[in-house]
């Protein structure tokens, strides 16, 4: 992608499937082809309870993305919650971005940033409260401490509450939550602690926080709006509030990412950015304060009901169908032993994934092996390998293309038009195997799924990588059983391996094999005169000379101590005769470099046979070495 002719924006996001990010994703697909660039979204999970092993993995996503080959980086530092992660990725953004950058949803001195007007969004709400329904006992769940969103809502609640007289009591009107359903009961016990002095009402930092502690309050039998009102902040169309709809304000999420994408296209069109002027641009979007039935001001007719019912019966059954798709699509990857079949699989099982048009798996190379393919590591490496290709939801095979990581893509998985591509690590545990790139259909915007889907892919390379290293090691147990370890030739089992399950056919067929056995003269004396090493190293060089002698065909074994048998495929007597002159003439040429005080010299017995159903492979290595014990006592005699 980023080799392409087309620019590249940077969109730097957490938890792709949340309200605000599907409708940045939205603006995105817009923009992109509106004002004509490519755009990458670089997104990671993790949640501010989770503290896990696979959220510490995505930290590798900052120094993962070529933040400086981009033209323009989008980033929401506040959608990154596990501490420390905000840091990370601004302090690589200031190191290493040489670009403009606008933040969205975040108040920045530093960055240029699109935000909600705080000040003029919450305040409504609190003055509603203050001043339609007269209410002085007002306190405030916040999110965790350092929430840049809940700091604000806080700030804002202390001043409504201060320009009106009263006065806030920092341990007893302020709780602190998560931002999370879970954190109701906490916040309860914080809130309630005393029968005598319940609030009035309780403003919550988000609507999560507000239904978590909503359903606390039922439990305990306090009516709301009647005995206290509660109220929350981002109005989530899909929250499920049994009794009521909150009353909230509701934040321009879509306003929020169209300024931001539009003002950052305007600085990399005329060049300006935060680098080039003393003050940052800060632009304020409006929210709608949402008035509904937790303060009393707003009810729902059977029709809102009519309609709920409806889109909660098709949610459960998309829900529904998904958990399926995704239980059986983790079975079949799962058994997945080579990437050719997790392609398959994948192709296979495309209907199980109907908002996704368009998915690229790139994994991180460490080279080629012997037989030129790639030799996949486990690491973050400077060289990626396109793997899988589904366009269109047709398969467009497996490329097996290298290139530098920085390009994100090959430009031959390129598309001539804008896109917009999620981009999510592939790791497990302390592993990192690549990437995968995601491109939903128009209209389309990932699920609660998304992650789930990234995992399944992210162990079926596990699974593949450990089956590859069993394979491995199987492979070196059995070669070493097969292999003679002084020599590195075939040992007697090897050579049967090698042979015998050809067997049946070649006596079949009645080809020819010539056998000619190898005992070398004098190792007795060698042993005796010059120790064992000079012995062993007159094994080897006879091993060396008869490698070297060695056609593509020729296999050839040490059979025991210094003995050796060479088998030559549909060979005659001549060239029998030429095997055994070059591997004279390499011996010599090893006696004649090395220069010992012996020469390492062999007698050998050559049969040549033609096969047919009653020869086995153990008679003809007994007739070549009769052979050569009837050759090497024919040179003992002419010696005497």
């Amino acid at each position: 992608m980023l080799s392409g002719k087309r620019k590249t924006i940077g969109a730097f996001l957490c938890k792709a499937y949340s309200l605000f990010d599907n409708a940045v994703y939205r603006v995105l697909e817009e923009e992109a082809k509106h004002l004509d660039y490519n755009i990458i979204v670089f997104t990671t999970v993790g949640y501010f309870a989770s503290q896990n092993y696979y959220d510490q993995q995505e930290r590798a996503m900052f120094s993962f993305a070529p933040i400086e080959e981009l033209d323009g980086i989008l980033v929401a530092p506040d959608t990154y919650e596990i501490d420390g992660f905000r840091d990370e990725l601004m302090n690589a953004i200031r190191e290493r971005a040489r670009c403009p950058v606008v933040a969205v949803r975040h108040i920045s001195q530093e960055l240029d940033c699109v935000h909600t007007d705080e000040k003029n969004s919450i305040s409504p709400l609190l003055e509603h409260l203050l001043d339609y329904h007269k209410l002085k006992k007002i306190r405030f769940l916040a999110g965790y401490e350092g929430h840049p969103d809940s700091e604000n809502r806080l700030n804002a609640y202390r001043k409504a509450m201060a320009s009106h007289g009263l006065t806030v009591d920092e341990e007893k009107d302020i709780a602190h939550g998560n931002m999370w359903y879970n954190c109701g009961p906490g916040a309860y016990k914080a809130l309630f602690s005393d029968p005598e002095d319940w609030p009035e009402a309780v403003v919550c930092a988000n609507d999560y926080m507000a239904a978590g502690l909503i359903r606390e309050m039922l439990k305990n039998n306090i009516r709301i709006p009647e005995d206290v009102i509660v109220t929350g902040f981002d109005n989530v169309p899909s929250l499920n509030l049994e009794e009521l709809k909150l009353t909230t304000v509701e934040q321009d999420f879509t306003g929020m990412a169209r300024a931001a994408i539009r003002e950052l296209d305007r600085q990399i069109r005329t060049g300006d950015s935060r680098n080039t002027r003393e003050e940052n641009v800060s632009i304020d979007i409006p929210a709608q304060l949402v008035l509904s039935e937790s303060c009393g001001c707003g009810k729902r007719d059977h029709h809102y009901y009519a309609a709920l019912n409806k889109s909660i019966s098709q949610q459960l059954e998309a829900l529904s169908n998904r958990e399926v798709g995704m239980t059986y699509l983790s079975i079949e990857m799962g058994g997945c032993d080579d990437l050719n079949q997790m392609h398959r699989v994948l192709i296979e099982k495309k209907s199980d994934t109907p908002q996704l048009q368009d998915l690229y798996i790139c994994l991180f190379e460490n080279g080629r092996n012997e037989k030129g393919e790639p030799a996949f590591a486990k690491e973050m490496t400077d060289t990626v390998c396109l793997v899988h290709v589904m366009k269109d939801k047709q398969d467009c095979g497996m490329p097996m293309v290298s290139f530098d990581r920085k390009q994100i893509l090959p430009a031959l998985a390129e598309r001539p038009e804008p896109q917009v591509l999620y981009l999510m690590g592939l790791h497990q545990n302390e592993f990192a195997y690549g990437y995968a790139l995601f491109h939903y259909y128009p209209d389309q915007v990932p699920s609660q799924f998304f992650q789930h889907f990234n995992i399944v892919l992210s162990g079926a390379l596990s699974n593949i990588h450990k089956r590859n290293e069993i394979l491995a090691l199987y492979e070196e147990r059995r070669l070493s059983s097969i292999t003679d370890v002084m020599t590195h030739l075939l040992n007697r089992r090897g050579l049967e391996e090698r042979i015998l399950p050809d067997w049946p056919g070649l006596c079949a067929r009645r080809e020819y094999m010539t056998f000619i056995t190898f005992d070398m003269d004098h190792l007795k004396e060698i042993n005796d005169t010059y120790g064992h090493q000079a012995g062993d190293f007159a094994i080897r060089a006879m091993a060396q000379a008869l490698h070297a002698a060695a056609l593509k065909d020729t296999v050839t074994a040490r059979m025991g101590g210094d003995e050796f048998l060479t088998v030559l495929s549909g060979a005659d007597q001549r060239a029998a005769d030429e095997f055994i002159r070059r591997f004279r003439k390499e011996l010599a040429a090893i006696n004649e470099r090395e220069r010992r005080s012996f020469q390492v010299e062999a007698s050998c017995g050559t049969v040549v046979i033609r096969l047919d159903e009653m020869k086995t492979l153990e008679q003809c290595i007994r007739m070549s070495d009769e052979a050569m014990y009837s050759e090497k006592e024919k040179h003992h005699q002419m010696r005497h």
